[in-house]
C-alpha cells in the first residue's frame, strides 16, 4: 500500500474514532429524536459519523489540492491551512445542522447552546472547528511515530 492511501486511511480511522466518541456523547443530551426507533437512531449515529468522516476527507483533499502536497499535515500548517479548516468548519456545520433541522433529521433539546445569534447548535459548530484539526494533528503523530 502506497504511503498516500496510508496516510489516508489513517487520517480517516482517527476522524472516525474521534466524530464517533463525539456523536454518541452529545445525542442523547443535546438532540431530540423522539419517535425514533433504537434502529433508527443507530442508523441515524452511522450516517452522522460517517458523514463526519467523509467532510474531513474533503477538508483534507482542499489542503493537498491548496498545498500541492498529500503530506500537508505532516509539516508545520500555515495561516492558510489554519484560514482554511475555520472557514470551512464554521460553512459545513451551519450548512448541515439547518439543512438537517429543516427536513426534520432531529431537534434541539432545551440543553443545547446556540451559535451566538442564530438558532444553530454550538456543538456541532465546535465539534467540526475543533475535531477536524484534531483529527489531523493526532494523525500527523501517529504517522511520524510509527508509519514514517
Amino acid at each position: 500500500m502506497s504511503k498516500k492511501i496510508k496516510n489516508v486511511v489513517i487520517v480517516a480511522v482517527v476522524q472516525l474514532i474521534l466524530h464517533g466518541i463525539w456523536e454518541y456523547a452529545q445525542c442523547g443530551i443535546f438532540y431530540t429524536m423522539e419517535g425514533q426507533s433504537s434502529f433508527e437512531h443507530t442508523q441515524l449515529m452511522f450516517s452522522a459519523t460517517t458523514g463526519d468522516v467523509g467532510i474531513a476527507l474533503t477538508l483534507f483533499l482542499i489542503l493537498v489540492i491548496g498545498n500541492s502536497d498529500w503530506n500537508w499535515f505532516l509539516s508545520d500548517w500555515d495561516k492558510k491551512d489554519k484560514i482554511i479548516m475555520i472557514l470551512y468548519g464554521l460553512f459545513v456545520s451551519f450548512f448541515f445542522e439547518v439543512h438537517a433541522l429543516y427536513h426534520g433529521r432531529w431537534g434541539y433539546s432545551a440543553e443545547m447552546p446556540f451559535f451566538p445569534g442564530t438558532n444553530i447548535g454550538l456543538l456541532p459548530v465546535v465539534q467540526l472547528l475543533t475535531l477536524l484539526p484534531l483529527g489531523f494533528w493526532i494523525s500527523k503523530k501517529i504517522i511520524k511515530k510509527y508509519i514514517n
